[in-house]
């Protein structure tokens, strides 16, 4: 009887995959900005916590944080304070942070963000690719990091157009 060596290997994701789906989420990003209008801007959202223009900066600052959760990854070790700690201080500094948004603000935000993802993106080499760490309770890697965008979106976007009865 031989014993078979096994051995485990771990797909090395397709960079250009991942950036079309950046790139199909900042579209979807846009074409939601371009849907509201001036009075949709300050409707309540399904999210209890924050309205319409609340919701679509909150999106974009949420994006801000790929890069550095990459590092993190990168590096085994993230930020991961108590979400007890978290969700109050999140909701307040969207509440705060917000208060000046305008549709075109968010919008070049959004854009600038997106630029930072991207490079961050190109940076990654194929061994990087599962390193994790925990953040914000959640188990991440490297690669799920650059699908948080469109989770985001999602998660949210289906807040603003319920909360408009749009969905």
């Amino acid at each position: 009887m031989t014993e078979e060596a096994t051995s485990t290997t771990t797909a090395i994701p397709d960079k250009e995959a991942i950036r079309a789906e950046l790139e199909a989420t900042k579209a979807g990003y846009h074409e939601l900005l371009g849907s509201l209008s001036a009075e949709d801007w300050k409707k309540k959202s399904a999210n209890s916590a924050w309205n319409v223009r609340q919701l679509m900066w909150h999106i974009t600052w949420g994006n801000s944080f790929t890069p550095q959760g990459v590092d993190q990854c990168r590096k085994g070790n993230n930020f991961n304070p108590p979400m007890a700690i978290v969700n109050p201080l999140n909701s307040l500094w969207t509440r705060i942070r917000s208060r000046s948004a305008t549709p075109e603000s968010v919008g070049k935000m959004y854009d600038e963000v997106h630029e930072k993802i991207l490079a961050c993106l190109n940076s990654v080499q194929d061994g990087e690719w599962q390193k994790s760490a925990k953040s914000f309770g959640n188990e991440m890697t490297v690669e799920s990091c650059f699908h948080e965008p469109k989770r985001h979106l999602d998660e949210h976007g289906a807040d603003i157009r319920k909360g408009l009865g749009r969905g």
